[in-house]
């Protein structure tokens, strides 16, 4: 993990991709770029990688607390 967008999500929801597509609107609007990686709690993905919308990979990471998603900005 370099440089991102730290986001912070507590709703009820219990749908990850609702979560990762908020955050990766934000992102968008903010930086003008899908992001590179996005990083999970495990609680939340479990051990495996999946994609999201089939661009962005999603990654277990236990450095990330619950009810965060990491964002990863591309590198230049």
């Amino acid at each position: 993990m370099d440089t991102g967008l730290l986001w912070y999500d507590n709703r009820k929801v219990n749908d990850l991709n609702e979560k990762i597509a908020s955050a990766v609107n934000y992102f968008i609007s903010k930086y003008d770029c899908l992001p590179e990686v996005c990083y999970v709690n495990p609680v939340l993905l479990g051990e495996d990688e999946i994609y999201f919308d089939e661009k962005i990979k999603i990654l277990p990471s236990s450095r990330v607390i619950p009810n965060h998603i990491w964002l990863e900005i591309p590198k230049k």
